[in-house]
């Protein structure tokens, strides 16, 4: 991590010490929950939930010799029960199998009369609204102004407000979790088939298209008020990276709004 010094302002850079295994069993991955450090910081015991690694790693391998002893047993029972079938008499067969019923053949064509676009359309606006929620909501409870506050003004020459401390770490959480709120409820509408569902639903999309490129941007503003003194391409790749993010989620959007303006979901829209 790159720091500065408030007096001379020279950047130097801080590396955080690795933590050395303290067991055989230390590991960068808990076998648990499947938390991982991704570097070679290990741990004896799962930051994230909390699991003790040996017991973990015991347990799982326990599970697998208890099911490689079902399998022997289940193999054995059945070379058991063969074996004490009575023999068939001279000249007899087996009975014949009844013959397997014919699985039913998919094509695109029953595909597609079986599709329901606007059941598509409004679970999938559902799913994205209940991730928004997830989200934004986490970041709410998360959000402690006070200790943020505590930690900023500790490591600033001048002392930060709880204003700044809310727009920079507080205000986008809120803004998620509203908004997944309100494509929630035109999700709803529109799986209801609803009056009110279909331009409900292209008010939030329209409103996305929006959201989304100014989300990053801002961003990208936070992150430049962040950094210390980086090198001018640094700039460059994190502009870049947020034009790119926004473009891969506007595009679709875009699509999608057109879609929903057309007469063909318009026509499955109206149908009860």
């Amino acid at each position: 991590m790159m720091l500065a010094c408030p007096r001379c302002q020279e950047s130097f850079r801080v590396v955080k010490p690795r933590k050395k295994a303290t067991s055989a069993f230390a590991t960068n991955t808990c076998p648990s929950c499947g938390y991982s450090t991704f570097c070679e910081e290990v741990f004896d015991e799962c930051p994230h939930c909390g699991a003790d690694v040996k017991t973990a790693a015991e347990r799982k391998r326990e599970e697998a010799a208890r099911k490689r002893e079902h399998e022997v047993l289940n193999r054995n029972y059945r070379a058991e029960a063969v074996a004490a079938m009575p023999p068939l008499p001279a000249g007899s067969k087996f009975p014949a199998s009844a013959p397997e019923p014919e699985k039913p053949k998919l094509n695109l064509a029953s595909f597609a009369a079986g599709f329901d676009p606007v059941a598509a359309v409004g679970w999938g606006a559902a799913a994205c609204a209940v991730l928004l929620i997830a989200v934004g909501g986490w970041g709410v409870l998360e959000y402690q102004g006070t200790d943020i506050q505590a930690q900023l003004s500790a490591q600033s020459v001048e002392p930060v407000s709880a204003w700044q401390v809310f727009w920079g770490y507080g205000f986008l959480p809120w803004v998620e979790f509203l908004f997944g709120v309100a494509v929630l409820c035109a999700a709803f509408g529109f799986l209801q088939r609803a009056e009110w569902g279909m331009p409900r639903l292209q008010q939030v999309v329209t409103a996305s298209l929006v959201l989304v490129p100014v989300y990053e941007l801002g961003q990208y503003g936070v992150w430049i008020v962040k950094s210390i003194s980086p090198p001018w391409w640094a700039y460059l790749v994190e502009l870049l990276s947020a034009l790119l993010v926004s473009a891969l989620v506007v595009v679709p959007l875009y699509f999608l709004l057109q879609y929903l303006k057309g007469n063909n979901i318009k026509s499955a829209y109206q149908k009860t």
